[in-house]
């Protein structure tokens, strides 16, 4: 149903007709919404495989957080799940176990690593909101519109200092939107986890 139709189609009401039995006896099983969209997400996440280390901690992480956003890509409810409850359950727990693995050589105390870890999924959580096709950055309306604006903005003579950056990207080597995301993800973990 959420693969179909989005979380929010996820009624306790909607989940037990689909199941062809009454809400009553749903909640013999599961408490409430949030504790079915916790099964949800340990489900999701149970399939979740990230791809194979290196033993470049910065390297993998990188890596597994681009990887991470393909498949929540693959899975929209999961991204808006997650960010309506952060997981909690036996899978959520075993990908943290295995980040802290590939930092398990990086000198910074096991609490900057958490928060590192924190502060990458607070990242990847807005990135696939703000790249949501009808109204995020990957929708054809709203680039077309932000580039229309920046244009007029850097030709107006008040903005120097947007128009010297848009000059500067104009040369630049394209990048693609997962490009820019894993190096914009580098750069964090060089500030979030710097080695000396």
């Amino acid at each position: 149903m959420a693969e179909r139709d989005g979380l929010a189609a996820v009624t306790m009401r909607r989940v037990a007709a689909q199941l062809g039995t009454g809400s009553a006896s749903l909640y013999r099983h599961v408490a409430n919404r949030a504790g079915l969209i916790d099964l949800m997400v340990d489900r999701a996440l149970s399939s979740y495989r990230p791809p194979p280390a290196t033993g470049r901690w910065r390297d993998d992480l990188v890596a597994e957080v681009l990887h991470r956003v393909r498949y929540m890509r693959a899975h929209p409810w999961l991204a808006d799940a997650v960010l309506e409850r952060p997981p909690i359950g036996p899978s959520a727990v075993r990908l943290l176990e295995q980040a802290l693995d590939q930092l398990r050589d990086h000198p910074a105390p096991g609490m900057a690593k958490l928060e590192a870890l924190g502060v990458l999924a607070g990242l990847v959580q807005t990135y696939l909101r703000n790249e949501r096709p009808g109204g995020g950055v990957l929708d054809p309306e709203f680039a077309e519109a932000r580039v229309e604006i920046f244009a007029r903005a850097a030709a107006d003579g008040a903005h120097p200092r947007l128009a010297a950056v848009l000059a500067e990207a104009a040369e630049a080597k394209p990048e693609s939107n997962d490009e820019q995301f894993a190096r914009v993800v580098g750069l964090m973990l060089d500030g979030l986890l710097p080695v000396s």
